[in-house]
């Protein structure tokens, strides 16, 4: 598990390589490595945009990779049309959070006036995202 605290431009760049350095050890694909690169960097980029700052937290879990992205800010007043696409802002990639929802295998939000924590999964493949489903 690595925790980069993201505050500064940098601390987006950091994120980056470490999520990059998890999907190359587990043999990911390059266009998964990248739906992953680009959904850490749009995470992070709200974090600094919206929160000022925060944390996330890469973990290479069994046949993926787990990123988890926390700050303390004021929250998304309406989640629905943010997921929905139906907010446009002119901050970050452009994706927004609806784009990380669609590059990732699983994706879990929660928000508050205490801040946001996101929770987002690219599985390794489609054959192991079945396995993990079905022996639960």
């Amino acid at each position: 598990m690595h925790k980069v605290y993201i505050e500064f431009e940098d601390d987006i760049y950091a994120a980056i390589t470490i999520g990059k350095k998890a999907a190359s050890e587990l043999g990911f694909t390059k266009i998964d490595e990248t739906k992953l690169v680009v959904s850490i960097m749009e995470l992070t980029r709200n974090i600094i945009s919206y929160a000022g700052k925060g944390e996330l937290i890469v973990r290479p879990i069994l046949m993926g990779v787990e990123i988890i992205a926390l700050d303390k800010g004021p929250g998304i007043p309406d989640l629905d049309k943010v997921l929905n696409n139906q907010f446009k802002s002119h901050k970050g990639l452009g994706l927004g959070l609806s784009g990380v929802k669609r590059l990732m295998d699983e994706f879990e939000i929660s928000s508050s006036e205490e801040g946001t924590r996101i929770r987002a999964v690219k599985w390794l493949n489609e054959r192991r995202k079945h396995y993990e489903r079905n022996k639960k």
